[in-house]
Order: structure tokens, then sequence, then C-alpha cells
């Protein structure tokens, strides 16, 4: 079947009554295309070719086809310059539905300069495409996109002393207070912590590694080396720790689990999951910089420093918890996986999206819960409109700076098993039979074969032996209880 009928119509420019279709054209965009996002330039020329022929608005149609197909592997490249190239390919040939959903993705870009670009344009081109009013009684326009990148500055927020012990926090006056409470020996030390990187030559705060997804595609993991790490975990237990998080927030929580998370949605009707994409980079360095400046430490000038007498603590902090490839990039800076900082930060950032989608809830009478990017909603006999409660989470997610991943949408009913965050919640909380029936072969197979011999199926075997029972123990106590008895024999036995 040929791309063009298989392509919705809004994608597609009318066209003219003259229009004319070449067949040896279609073929070379089509052999051009396979080669997504690399040979955009190659699509471009082969209608800049045509561009004063009657096979111009044909020629456009099949192009925009391929590249809307292809837009993922374009906004989620690390290069600039190909994000930077679909923007241009959009202003150029695409119609404004398509336009409007490839800006509002833009407009958010970890690159300031596109970014600023992107803004630019939908600011001109006053796109018809709607998102929520950033105000309860504003306009239905694009204005809602911009929350969270522009307004007013990280400065408004209420500094000093007072305002830091009312949230229950650190009191901080300059850099050197805080070194001194986060134990770094020098300004030289704290220099190198906020290199916030890693290189070739090993000499930065950061490692990078790949850990497999579920999918098996690579996930990239940018860890602190010990020293940072220790540092981190001191602004975890001395600052972070001692602000809670929204009540709707159960993950990297202390005396929260994916069980609360799960038993809240016990014995719904339906089911609404949702995924947020690319969580913990989506959070940036200014965003940081303003939850520390929430909590009233001083800002300066946004920008971190080693100076003793600074009162940069915000942007210091910030800092050390973000990361970014090149050091000198400092305002591209992303909070990294693999820091024990960046769960509670997550958690902190999302208290105002927690709390509006927790008031959508309750207005449509029903309750919402949050474990880490995982977001579930539930409801009992008075069920809304599917599409349009949808509609209102992926608007509200976007204005908070927040991207759902709407390929992992589910809606899951009563007839069907409810799982939330590997927790069966249709009538009582259960873990899944199937995986319980998995351990307790692997617990069979050791007690037979030995502990070693399955422990190459798993990275900190024991870990998993203790954790796993434990997990069931919290959910079926009866039978974890066993488990966890013929865990520690079998360990205890080694």
């Amino acid at each position: 079947m040929d791309v063009i009928t298989q392509a919705p119509a809004w994608l597609l420019r009318p066209l003219p009554v003259n229009a004319a279709d070449d067949d040896k054209l279609n073929a070379k965009i089509d052999e051009a295309a396979k080669g997504l996002p690399r040979n955009l330039y190659q699509l471009v020329n082969l209608l800049n070719g045509v561009r004063m022929f009657r096979e111009f608005d044909g020629a456009v149609n099949r192009a925009c086809v391929h590249v809307w197909r292809e837009r993922e592997k374009f906004l989620s490249s690390e290069d600039e310059g190909t994000r930077r190239a679909l923007l241009h390919f959009a202003q150029e040939y695409m119609v404004e539905a398509a336009q409007a959903r490839i800006f509002r993705r833009l407009v958010k870009d970890p690159s300031p300069r596109l970014r600023e670009a992107a803004q630019q344009y939908v600011q001109k081109a006053q796109f018809r495409e709607v998102a929520l009013p950033a105000k309860a009684d504003g306009p239905w326009d694009t204005t809602g996109w911009f929350k969270g990148i522009e307004g007013a500055p990280i400065r408004r927020h209420k500094q000093g002393r007072r305002i830091q012990e009312q949230h229950g926090v650190p009191p901080l006056a300059n850099i050197e207070k805080l070194r001194e409470l986060l134990q770094i020996r020098s300004p030289a030390q704290l220099g190198f912590f906020l290199l916030a990187t890693h290189d070739d030559e090993d000499e930065g705060p950061y490692v990078q590694f790949t850990i497999p997804k579920r999918d098996g595609s690579p996930r990239v993991i940018c860890a602190p080396k010990p020293q940072l790490r220790w540092v981190q975990r001191r602004i975890l237990t001395e600052i972070l720790d001692k602000v809670p998080a929204h009540d709707a927030a159960h993950g990297f929580i202390v005396g929260r689990s994916t069980v609360t998370n799960a038993e809240p949605h016990v014995g719904a009707d339906v089911v609404l999951k949702f995924d947020l994409k690319d969580f913990f980079p989506t959070i940036h360095y200014y965003r940081v910089v303003g939850l520390f400046a929430s909590l009233g430490y001083p800002v300066e000038n946004c920008r971190f420093s080693t100076d003793d007498e600074s009162k940069a603590i915000a942007p210091t902090l910030a800092r050390l918890c973000c990361y970014s490839p090149d050091h000198r990039k400092w305002g591209n800076a992303l909070m990294p996986q693999g820091a024990p900082t960046s769960p509670a930060l997550s958690n902190l950032c999302c208290r105002r999206l927690d709390a509006r989608l927790t008031g959508l809830a309750q207005r449509n009478k029903g309750v919402y819960t949050r474990y880490a990017d995982d977001l579930t909603f539930s409801f009992r006999k008075d069920v809304p409109n599917l599409g349009r409660f949808r509609w209102w989470v992926d608007q509200i997610c976007h204005q908070e700076g927040f991207l759902v991943n709407q390929e992992k949408f589910r809606v899951i009913r009563a007839s069907q098993r409810q799982v939330v965050t590997g927790i069966v919640v249709n009538e009582e909380l259960r873990i899944p039979r199937d995986a319980r029936r998995r351990f307790r072969a692997i617990l069979h197979n050791c007690k037979k074969h030995g502990v070693a011999s399955q422990a190459r199926q798993h990275p900190r075997f024991e870990g998993y032996l203790r954790g796993f029972a434990s997990y069931i123990n919290m959910v079926h106590p009866e039978e974890g209880a066993e488990l966890l008895r013929q865990v520690e024999e079998l360990l205890g036995g080694e």
C-alpha cells in the first residue's frame, strides 16, 4: 500500500487542480527516506528541485509522511543539529496541524537556542491547534505550552534564613557553610565536583555506561564516582529528605512502596496507566535551581561558585545534582539517572504535577498515584469520558514540563487482569501467580543443585533472593514468611 494512502488526512496539504505525480520522483523520495533522520537533506534537495513544477505539492506530501513517521528519531536524537533540521523542515513544508504537534515538543527542547527558536516560531505562527490555558480563565491557545519555561524568574522565590527554617532545611548563608554541611574539604575539591561530567581520560566525577531496557534497547546511565556520590547522599539526607513529597507520590519514599502505590486502586472498574517519557532527563538544571530557591536558598545570578564568600547556594546545589556531557555547557545540564539525589529531586519537582492530577482525579470521582514515571488513575462506577480525560492528563503533564509516552497508555477494565506497579489489584492485592511460581522454582533448583547453579541468572543473587521473598511477604504474609525461612536456610548453609 502506498505511503500516502496510509497517512492521516490532516497530515496532507490540499493538492491544486493542476497537480501531477511522478513515479520516478516518488521512488527517489521513498529511497532517501530509508536513511532518515540522516538523509533529510536529500529529501529537501529533491523537493527544491521540483519547487516550480506541478509535482511539488505531491512530493511535499510524500516527504512529510516519511518525516512524520520518523519524528521520534528526530525529537529524541542527542544531536542538536538533527532536531534543528526537523524544526526547519516543519517550518518550510508541513501543514499547521503537524507543525503544532512537533513544535509542542520543541518549545521544551534541552537546547536553549533551539528552544528559543521554537518558541519564537510558535508565537509568530499563532497556531489554531490549542492546549489548556495557563490560567483557569486564560485563552485556549499555545500559551499553556510555555508554562515552566517562561514567566516569573527563579529569583521570585523568597530567600533567607527564615524561609529555610520554615521548610526545615539547614540554614546556609554562603558556599563555605555549604562545604561544611557537605564535608567538602576545599574549594578545589568542590570545583572538581562541579565539572559534573565524564571524559575519555576518566578524569571527571561521573562514569557513563549502558544497561538494557525491557525492550532490549540500551539505557545510558551517568553515575557519580564514589566521592561525588557521597556528597550527593549528604544533600539527600541533610536537605532533600527533610522536604515532604506529595501524598500521591510513592516511589523512593520511606514508608511507601509499590504496595502503597497499588493499594488505592483495588477493586476499580477501570484503571488508566500513563508513562512519562525520559522522566529524569526532562528535569533540567534551571528547574533544580528553582527547587532549591523555593526552599529559601540564595540564587545570585544562577551561576554556581567555588568562592567561599559567594551566596550562590541554589545553583551550586543544583550543579552538584545535575550532569552535562560538556562541562562548559552547564546550562544544558540534566538530572542523571544514576545519582542518589535524582529520585528525591524528581518527587519534589513533581509536587505541582501531582497536586493538579490529584485534583483532576477527584473532580472525576477517581484516584491518582504516581510511582516515579508511572501515573495510575482508577475509577469505580462513575467512569469519565476516557478520551477527554486522557487529553486533560496529557495537557497538564505538558504544562508541568513532562511528556506522556503515548505508546504506553493502557486502559484496563475489571474483566482483565489489572496490574499496578507489578501487583494485581482486581479484588485484592496480590503478586502475579506466575512470578511467585518462578521464584519457588528458583528456590527448588537452589536446594537441588546449589545456590551457585542459579546465581548466573541474577546479579547480586543473594540480595535478589532475600528481596523478592520480602516482597512476597509484604503482600502475602503467610506464603512470604515460609519463603523467607527457606531463603535464610539456603544462604546460611552456603
